[in-house]
């Protein structure tokens, strides 16, 4: 009954979404008087109004003739959502927003897609197939696409060829279906792709890839960034693979992108990493081998094939150790 009245409500946001209208957005975010918040279009960047806090809150308000995909706030504290005719809240403090039907449609796939662990792919895979299978033509579907291809190559790529082509043309789902291609270029067995960062060495002079990659060790490559809570949680698990098997055969890389020089310095003085270093890669790493999302590991063999990718927790000790004992 639950998943009849969900389909229900989703098939209806579509059509909702077609009629335009007016929106309020009303914001609770606990800062100073006076602290500038903005509405900006996420598909053309376009600014959809500015305004300032006061009490605790903020209010913006329009007309959209069709949903759009929208972030209200400041810097990095904001919230992403659909914005649709009719009155959403917007909690830039918990992170969280809720009030219309796209907005709430969303919300509970995304409650219960992240509600599974990583040992429920499947379950996972197919909770996003069923709502992109019924929101084939709006933002709900694209969004949950997107999703998907965190968890399921293949099965985003089947759910992909459903979607209108106003759809397959929103920027998220646009930038997901390169990276995947992309990804299939960089899979393991395939050798790796060259790049150069330019001043990414500490001392300022400029490094290759291949100064590291190809040369005759195992090079476990870390893409990393001083904001990423994920990224840094997962340091202790590369200090205890680098400590064991460091060496003659296999060494730890890691690689900051999208990230201030300044910050990735003042991060490195705090974190304890006392392997390779590279800074300023910005995108360069994820435009060529197709990371949507970081941390993002990858193991090369000496020759500079890719062995293999995306390891995490755990898996990253086991990986190398197993490797390194054939």
């Amino acid at each position: 009954m639950r998943k009849h009245a969900l389909l229900f409500l989703l098939i209806a946001c579509s059509c909702l979404g077609c009629t335009g209208g007016h929106y309020t957005v009303n914001g609770i975010f606990t800062a100073d008087d006076g602290t500038e918040v903005c509405l900006i279009d996420l598909e053309s960047a376009d600014t959809l109004g500015v305004t300032t806090v006061r009490d605790g809150g903020f209010s913006f308000s329009g007309k959209v003739k069709e949903p759009v995909f929208v972030y209200v706030g400041r810097e990095r504290q904001r919230v992403r959502f659909i914005l649709e005719p009719g009155t959403v809240t917007a909690d830039i403090d918990q992170r969280t927003e809720y009030g219309t039907p796209m907005v709430d449609a969303y919300n509970d796939f995304h409650k219960r897609f992240y509600g599974y662990d990583r040992s429920q792919r499947e379950e996972k895979a197919a909770c996003a197939d069923s709502v992109v299978g019924a929101n084939r033509d709006n933002l709900v579907g694209a969004l949950a696409l997107e999703d998907l291809a965190y968890v399921d190559t293949a099965r985003f790529m089947a759910c992909h060829a459903l979607l209108s082509p106003e759809m397959q043309g929103f920027s998220l789902v646009r930038n997901a279906f390169e990276a995947i291609r992309i990804q299939t270029l960089t899979a393991p067995g395939h050798p790796f792709t060259d790049y150069e960062v330019k001043g990414g060495n500490p001392d300022g002079s400029d490094v290759k890839l291949s100064d590291y990659v190809g040369r005759g060790k195992y090079i476990l490559l870390d893409h990393w960034a001083s904001w990423c809570g994920p990224c840094k949680a997962e340091m202790p698990m590369l200090k205890k693979t680098w400590e064991a098997f460091h060496g003659e055969r296999f060494d730890v890389v890691s690689i900051a992108v999208s990230d201030k020089r300044e910050d990735t310095l003042d991060a490195l003085s705090k974190l304890d990493m006392p392997w390779i270093q590279i800074l300023d890669g910005g995108k360069i790493p994820q435009n060529l081998y197709g990371i949507s999302a970081i941390p993002h590991l990858i193991l090369f063999a000496p020759d500079g094939t890719i062995v293999k990718r995306g390891m995490r927790g755990e898996q990253i000790y086991q990986t190398v150790s197993e490797i390194l004992a054939r």
